[in-house]
């Protein structure tokens, strides 16, 4: 217990420190949702205001991994420079990787409602090779149509898994997206979270359905009363749907293939930088 600290706020971190070790990255909210779940915090807007200041106070005096706590709502768009010729040459030997995709016989991509949960899959995406869409609400029609010129080059079965809040919005975000794309081109669309049945399953603590959203009305017809914010489902369940479902539609040997091939050209595209680097100095 930190000095001062009222015994309250230490079973919150340390519980909180738990799950953090076991789960992360995570977001605040994520973490939130996850106490909420577990019965350590109410599900209010003040308990998330209190976990937030809590969880600053425990990285700073590092009983919290700074690394376990992600924040994508904020991006950063920096120029890509280096110091020197050399620099450069070193990102060249580190950064080469193959695209394992191009020879499997399925194109796969993951779309996102929201960009918060990003920063605790995107390890996951990135080991996975599969281009991540955010949509941060209803597509546009530059974007829908980028897409789909996209999809129309690449000659061969598409699948598109989906993740996003079950809720009116949320679900008509999906349709819209799938139904807009596919005038253009023929593609699958699966939705891997959230769903009704994720609310029971997982104890996820329920939102109330907006009555001023116009979808609201056949939502209740479809779903019910509840629904729930993506960042609510565990992050280990959603990392685990999206691993299934992506490696489902590999070819395994034409994957494996790939990392072999990618290893010699590594070697060669060191050994060759390697000399270049060696004649500037």
């Amino acid at each position: 217990m930190a000095k001062g600290e009222w015994e309250k706020t230490t079973r919150l971190i340390d519980t909180a420190v738990g799950i953090l070790g076991i789960e992360n990255p995570m977001t605040i909210r994520q973490l939130f949702y996850r106490l909420v779940s577990v019965g350590a915090m109410a599900n209010s807007r003040a308990d998330y205001q209190r976990l937030s200041v809590v969880m600053s106070k425990a990285r700073n005096d590092d009983r919290c991994d700074f690394d376990w706590i992600v924040d994508r709502s904020r991006p950063e768009y920096s120029p890509n420079v280096f110091k020197d010729a050399a620099g450069y040459g070193r990102c060249i030997q580190r950064s080469y990787r193959k695209d394992y995709w191009a020879l499997q016989p399925n194109h796969v991509e993951l779309w996102s409602e929201k960009d918060s949960v990003i920063g605790s899959i995107e390890g996951l995406t990135d080991k996975l090779g599969i281009t991540v869409r955010v949509g941060r609400g209803f597509l546009s029609t530059t974007r829908i149509y980028e897409i789909a010129r996209r999809f129309h080059a690449l000659k061969k079965p598409i699948t598109v898994f989906y993740i996003g809040d079950h809720d009116p919005s949320g679900r008509e975000i999906e349709v819209n997206a799938w139904k807009r794309v596919a005038e253009y081109v023929d593609f699958d669309l699966k939705r891997l979270a959230i769903h009704r049945e994720d609310i029971a399953e997982w104890n996820l603590p329920p939102l109330r359905i907006k009555d001023a959203d116009t979808r609201s009305k056949q939502f209740r017809v479809e779903h019910g009363e509840d629904c729930v914010e993506l960042d609510a489902l565990p992050v280990t369940e959603l990392r685990r749907r999206i691993q299934q479902a992506v490696e489902e539609k590999m070819d395994r040997p034409a994957w494996d293939r790939a990392v072999t091939v990618e290893a010699v050209e590594l070697t060669n595209i060191q050994e060759t930088v390697g000399k270049w680097m060696g004649q500037q100095a």
